[in-house]
């Protein structure tokens, strides 16, 4: 079989969406009849191929504002793309530019008699996250402080946008033939966009490399950290919507109690945080680390694990700090509220650096015991790769993806090509 998975969150300095593909892309490699397509908007039209997978880059502009992301502008392009990589399944993780040319494929495959499958992965609640959720909060922090009649007048109009884009998106995802959510909340958001029967796909985590024992002094060392400091640790893309400031705010008040804070990530925020850095003794930003087993070790190294966004709909990054024997502290909203049971760490409300400070107290004081319940945690769940993936694609091959036999013989033609 031929998967595809046509994104623009795929790139240097992405985070768990990277992550997904490439552990697809690791897990099908093992397959010798499957072949990965990849599909992303670059700063050139490149095609490389290697055994068993294909990567497609069309020249796109970048986001303005986010960078180094891009998005698909030529749709023509990329319908080209696809039939060339003729691929049997095409999973979404763009819905914009993209969806047309997946669909219009799909039905060139099936007017010719062979099936293909269009799908769609709800990594990011996109109508909430990055609609409603920016309008409501410009009005209640700014105009907001003086005048109460229009910071509501800000908050029914970021309800309506909302309400417009899930409207948007929702058309989009009825049109797809089946919908993965990564845990039950967010299966039920899918049923507030329409989809009437999402399945729960929930993603992984190498329970190997990410690990308590790879704790390591010498990295504490290095960030100036001494063994008696206390350090909460953040991964992630460093902007407005993963609330990073609160973070920031909330272990400024820890001060006086030797708490430290580590972000790793890259972002629209990267270089305002930098500068905070530069302030703060107790604050250090890196940027994106892309090598994993250095990663492991920075999240070993710390004592906690800190988020404020309020949007994920699994929170990848937290299930590697939990492997890595971490508690978690967070805000109670989106996927963190199925993530993070009382027993691995605390949830406070979305965007207050006070409780949050408090909740990061109360956790470091029984360290130890919301550690070992933490790794015990993603041990019990089951949170590891080849799960995901089995069930993923058993899926797509319960839907029906065509002729293995006619598939076989022309993956084996492509490769060889």
């Amino acid at each position: 079989m031929r998967y595809c998975d046509l994104t623009l969150a795929y790139t240097a300095t992405s985070g768990g969406i990277r992550t997904y593909v490439d552990q697809k892309r690791k897990f099908l490699a093992a397959h010798p009849k499957d072949t990965h397509i990849l599909i992303v908007p670059g700063e050139h039209d490149e095609w490389v191929k290697e055994a068993g997978q294909l990567t497609v880059a069309l020249e796109s502009p970048i986001i303005p504002g986010c960078a180094p992301y891009r998005m698909f502008t030529n749709r023509a392009a990329l319908f080209d793309a696809l039939v060339a990589a003729d691929p049997d399944v095409i999973e979404l993780g763009s819905y914009f530019i993209s969806p047309k040319p997946a669909f219009d494929f799909r039905e060139l495959k099936r007017g010719r008699g062979e099936n293909c499958l269009v799908s769609g992965y709800f990594h990011t609640d996109l109508a909430r996250a990055y609609f409603g959720a920016p309008v409501r909060e410009a009005f209640l922090g700014h105009v907001g402080r003086w005048s109460e009649t229009i910071a509501g007048l800000g908050a029914n109009l970021g309800n309506w946008v909302e309400w417009g884009a899930t409207n948007y998106f929702g058309n989009l995802f009825s049109q797809c033939d089946v919908m993965f959510a990564a845990t039950e909340i967010q299966a039920q958001r899918l049923r507030e966009y329409g989809v009437q029967d999402p399945e729960i796909v929930p993603l992984g985590t190498d329970l190997q490399l990410f690990h308590p024992n790879k704790r390591k002094q010498e990295v504490r060392l290095r960030l100036r950290v001494d063994a008696s400091a206390k350090l909460a640790i953040y991964v992630g893309r460093q902007d407005a919507e993963k609330q990073c400031q609160v973070l920031v705010d909330a272990v400024a008040r820890l001060k006086e109690e030797n708490f430290h804070l580590l972000m790793i990530g890259d972002g629209p925020m990267h270089e305002e945080l930098l500068a905070q850095a530069n302030q703060y003794d107790w604050l250090h930003v890196q940027p994106f680390e892309s090598n994993k087993e250095r990663l492991a070790e920075y999240l070993a190294a710390a004592d906690v694990y800190v988020t404020a966004g309020a949007h994920e709909t699994f929170g990848l990054a937290v299930v590697e700090a939990q492997a890595s024997g971490l508690p978690t502290v967070g805000v109670e909203a989106g996927a963190l509220i199925e993530r993070v049971p009382e027993s691995v760490g605390r949830l406070g409300p979305v965007g207050d650096a006070e409780a949050m400070s408090t909740n990061l107290l109360h956790v470091i004081q029984d360290r130890e015991r919301f550690s070992a319940n933490a790794r015990r945690h993603v041990e019990q769940e089951g949170y590891g790769w080849e799960r995901s993936f089995e069930k993923l694609l058993g899926i797509y091959n319960r839907l029906g993806t065509g002729s293995t036999a006619v598939a076989a013989e022309r993956d084996t033609a492509k490769i060889s090509s």
